[in-house]
């Protein structure tokens, strides 16, 4: 049965946190995508396209386009990397760092809403054991040539 398959709870546990975020955001007028990249940003402002897209899980192309629309929404700005002129850094503007605040509420309440009365020692069991399958896969893909 679907409903004892781990791929499909977590494709299920996905869709329904990712549902709640976008309508906590959605008033806010980010588009898809753009939540994830200014909270990834929060964390680690100035990072490179490659981290972006790396910690967000998005391809080269997405990333591209996701900074030139955010860029023109005054939400991002490019910067040179000091130590290589010819890297640039994604940075978030005074605009996009109060973006991603928000962002970060929106997210919080709705783990918030997700954890419900699972106890502490439940979640952390739970996160490690999440950690644990997301290093197997990875492990895995890198012997499948990915």
């Amino acid at each position: 049965m679907l409903e004892e398959e781990l791929h499909y709870l977590l494709m299920l546990a996905f869709h329904s946190i990712n549902r709640e975020v976008i309508a906590r955001v959605r008033k806010d007028g980010l588009l898809p995508g753009q939540p994830k990249v200014l909270e990834y940003l929060h964390e680690h402002d100035g990072c490179t396209q490659k981290q972006l897209g790396d910690g967000c899980v998005l391809d080269k192309s997405t990333v591209t386009g996701l900074l030139a629309r955010m860029d023109r929404q005054g939400l991002v700005c490019k910067r040179t990397a000091p130590d290589d002129r010819r890297v640039a850094l994604a940075c978030l503007t005074e605009e996009g760092r109060a973006q991603a605040v928000r962002v970060r509420q929106g997210c919080a309440a709705v783990d918030t809403l997700a954890w419900g009365d699972i106890t502490p020692a439940q979640r952390a069991a739970f996160l490690q054991t999440l950690r644990i399958i997301i290093l197997n896969l990875q492990n895995e893909g890198g012997k499948n040539g990915k």
